[in-house]
């Protein structure tokens, strides 16, 4: 399986939840064991104290060198990226909702200095993959140095093709594009392999392959 170009200029320094309360609030939680529990008990690694939680709801588990989200059998089920699961690899920008909460996985990176400038490497190809809606798992080339998409509410947004890499931008509606999260206001956002990017409630999943 051929690996993701970033990982050419950059390696994981670690993982984590980032839990995003009612009062706007966030608390993140870094993934530091093989199990990370999540539940409504004391027992957790992560605790989400509502009755819309089971006691054991679900559990992050790693398996060699991946991490997966299990549900435990639990009363309200596991969603992930708007899909109820039993079992599912979690990806950079992965949106978890548990009861009430929603949490979302981030894997944090650090730079490491390339091998040759970027201006003289290859813009690798990339595609967003549909992750919500009738048209889920479907994958649009990202070919064109605009790429315009759509969601709810006549969002719209659209994906550069640049020298240097891919990035998002708002162009019209009165919300604005969310990535892994953030919502990124009116400036063009950077794209890295695995990003998460929601308009009005579509999702799609930033996918850039090393060509070799």
């Amino acid at each position: 399986m051929s690996e993701s170009p970033m990982r050419h200029h950059e390696e994981i320094v670690a993982a984590r939840l980032v839990l995003s309360a009612a009062d706007g609030n966030t608390r993140s939680y870094p993934i530091l064991t093989t199990d990370v529990r999540i539940g409504r008990r004391p027992f957790n690694e992560v605790v989400l104290d509502d009755l819309t939680v089971s006691g054991a709801h679900a559990v992050i588990v790693s398996d060699d060198g991946r991490r997966l989200l299990r549900d435990l059998d639990s009363r309200n089920g596991t969603v992930l990226n708007r899909t109820p699961i039993r079992s599912a690899r979690l990806e950079h920008g992965d949106l978890i909702e548990i009861g009430v909460y929603r949490l979302r996985y981030l894997v944090d990176r650090a730079p490491v200095a390339p091998a040759r400038a970027a201006s003289d490497a290859p813009l690798t190809p990339a595609a967003l993959e549909r992750m919500s809606g009738p048209e889920r798992g479907r994958m649009l080339a990202l070919e064109r140095p605009i790429t315009s998409i759509s969601g709810g509410a006549s969002q719209v947004a659209v994906v550069s093709r640049r020298k240097n890499g891919y990035y998002v931008t708002h162009l019209e509606g009165l919300a604005f594009p969310v990535v892994n999260g953030d919502v990124i206001g009116l400036v063009s956002h950077p794209l890295l392999d695995g990003d998460l990017i929601e308009l009005s409630g579509t999702l799609y999943r930033f996918r850039q392959r090393d060509a070799r």
